[in-house]
């Protein structure tokens, strides 16, 4: 990649071969080569994009600074625009629901979930809730099942949604610091990026435990985002938006 692709934001598994990295400061998605870790297409944004989740196979989803969603589209090994969805919002963090697209917003903190032609179906607005449920929901992870979970760095919760945002549970244990990037791997297994202490935990949403899978030792150091490939149970994490760096850790 290019000087100035260090600031990563986020990351998503495309196939058995190739990621999909979203670089801030350089307003890129670029496709790499998850084997080489070479550049296999980029393509530009009109702003800073800030997190990414892959719709199906061919298509990508992009929240962006100025209050929009980019679609992606994947053919081969290119990459091509394709709409543009306005929304209404400080959007930052996006993740599939089925046929919707969940995204929350820093300011005012909240969630929707929307429509692919971006029709707000369900919205969760924290200032309404009772005891202010979200400080900075920036990352949010979707299970098979439809439930979203939603990881709050000021909070340092990770909180439990079903598929129309009503709660489910929260969840916060003293390990967890910080909460970024979050990904569900099975109904009952939720990895999250917890960067104060520099560690990717395990959260078992059926016994509310929380536990260190990674840390420091293991070359993590404060994790932002993760994604994993359950083809090749391999785990990719972005060790810090700073390094330009994807790491890779092969499942046992």
């Amino acid at each position: 990649m290019d000087a100035g692709d260090w600031s990563i934001f986020d990351i998503a598994v495309v196939s058995d071969t190739r990621l999909l990295v979203i670089v801030y400061l350089n307003k890129r998605v670029i496709l790499v080569n998850s084997q080489t870790g070479g550049t296999v297409a980029k393509v530009s944004l009109k702003s800073n994009p800030r997190s990414v989740c892959m719709f199906n196979n061919i298509m990508a989803v992009v929240t962006l600074s100025d209050e929009s969603l980019q679609l992606i589209t994947i053919n081969g090994d290119s990459l091509y625009l394709g709409r543009s969805l306005r929304l209404n919002g400080n959007v930052w963090g996006v993740a599939r629901s089925e046929d919707k697209i969940v995204v929350s917003y820093e300011l005012p903190p909240g969630l929707q979930v929307l429509s692919m032609d971006g029709t707000v179906m369900h919205t969760f607005n924290t200032r309404t809730a009772e005891g202010d449920l979200f400080k900075c929901p920036w990352f949010i992870g979707t299970s098979a099942d439809g439930m979203v979970f939603v990881s709050d760095s000021n909070k340092s919760t990770i909180t439990q949604l079903d598929s129309n945002l009503q709660v489910i549970g929260t969840y916060s244990d003293p390990i967890l610091q910080d909460p970024r990037g979050i990904i569900c791997v099975s109904a009952d297994q939720v990895l999250v990026c917890s960067r104060d202490n520099h560690r990717i935990l395990l959260l078992c949403p059926s016994t509310g435990a929380i536990t260190s899978i990674l840390d420091q030792q293991g070359g993590i150091k404060e994790p932002r985002a993760l994604t994993y490939s359950p083809s090749q149970k391999k785990l990719f994490v972005v060790p810090t938006e700073r390094s330009g760096r994807v790491q890779v850790f092969q499942q046992q």
